[in-house]
């Protein structure tokens, strides 16, 4: 009887010994999926990451300047009946409501004022409360920025799902230059994406296409052309002013990068 006990209990510590390896060869092979997976997973965001960041340039465009009495479409001498030329895309599925740009564009410069003096028509502008770009469906109210206090830095904090304007800056319609933050997109913090299709404008600005912005303060509306946008990098960002009244929005670019910042300029031409 002793000798069968012991030799059911070697039986039991072999069979033990073989599941504690057995648990050890899995553990180590999973742990080494588990690193490959990583590494490639490191190895893929860094080429999206070079790729994203290589096509950075094409977000920058410049085009001169223009006032409200010069931005007509009543000097179009033809329209191609084409659907592909005279109808957007976005508007084919719904062809009866279709509206031509040329008129949305009137209906948005109509009873602005052109501005002969940027910044000396109007003293002691509130700041406005809501922004918009009409033509890439930007619609949000503003939010002063706050200040986050890391001890041996400071830096400004992007408000959730609005537009934030550096307190610092002049508001807009005024002197000098306005600056209004938004996030492109944030799909974990879930804090918006108001300025999303920030990055639609360097493309219209290169084809010859408007771009306006409009503030609103409650009192007044303030219409903004955009003349051109740039991309820095996040340690190169500097809140400069000019002497003019012009305005600048910024989000953060490449996607699942961001550590640039698209800039998107605009002049002031008109108020009502």
């Amino acid at each position: 009887m002793c000798g069968g006990g012991m030799e059911a209990g070697y039986d039991y510590l072999h069979i033990r010994g073989r599941l504690q390896r057995r648990v050890t060869s899995l553990t180590g092979i999973s742990l080494l999926i588990v690193g490959v997976l990583l590494i490639a997973s490191a190895g893929a965001y860094y080429l999206y990451a070079t790729n994203a960041k290589s096509n950075l340039d094409n977000l920058s465009a410049v085009i001169p300047p223009r006032t409200v009495d010069s931005i007509s479409d009543n000097n179009v001498s033809s329209v191609s009946l084409f659907p592909g030329k005279a109808i957007s895309a976005s508007s084919w599925g719904n062809l009866y409501d279709y509206e031509p740009a040329y008129l949305k564009k009137q209906a948005l410069l109509d009873g602005f004022s052109p501005i002969v003096d940027s910044g000396s028509l109007i003293t002691d502008i509130p700041a406005s409360t809501r922004i918009m770009v009409p033509v890439i469906g930007i619609d949000s109210t503003i939010s002063e920025l706050e200040i986050l206090d890391f001890g041996d830095s400071r830096a400004y904090e992007s408000p959730d799902n609005t537009v934030g304007h550096i307190p610092e800056s002049s508001d807009a319609g005024e002197a000098g230059t306005s600056w209004f933050f938004g996030h492109t997109e944030s799909p974990i913090s879930r804090e918006g994406s108001v300025f999303f299709n920030l990055q639609k404008v360097p493309e219209m600005l290169r084809n010859g296409e408007d771009v306006f912005i409009v503030t609103d303060n409650g009192i007044n509306q303030f219409l903004f052309q955009a003349t051109a946008s740039q991309v820095i990098h996040q340690n190169d960002l500097r809140l400069d002013s000019t002497p003019a009244a012009d305005i600048n929005l910024v989000s953060s670019v490449p996607r699942l990068v961001y550590d640039h910042r698209l800039v998107v300029s605009g002049d002031l031409i008109g108020v009502r």
